[in-house]
């Protein structure tokens, strides 16, 4: 019983992964498309990065879903949009 419950928190653990990383690369590529197509809109975050000041990179992938997730409610069609033109780098 007790390797079973290892093979499954192996399991569990290697999905949780996959699952961030697959995060941490939409956040990327949002932030790339956003920097590139919508710098107005992405001011706040550029000046962070280039401030002078080190973000650990955790936080700053945290900070972004956080937007992208504020952008979801609040602007639904500017994030469609967003995420086209993601599609479209890709």
């Amino acid at each position: 019983a007790a390797a079973v419950a290892i093979i499954i928190l192996f399991v569990v653990k290697s999905v949780v992964t996959k699952m961030d990383e697959a995060v941490e690369k939409v956040a990327i590529d949002f932030d790339r498309v956003m920097k590139l197509k919508y710098p107005k809109k992405w001011e706040r975050f550029m000046v962070e990065e280039g401030n002078g000041s080190v973000m650990d990179e955790g936080d700053r992938i945290q900070m972004i879903v956080e937007q992208m997730e504020q952008y979801r409610k609040e602007e639904p069609e500017f994030m469609e949009r967003v995420m086209r033109d993601i599609d479209r780098l890709s």
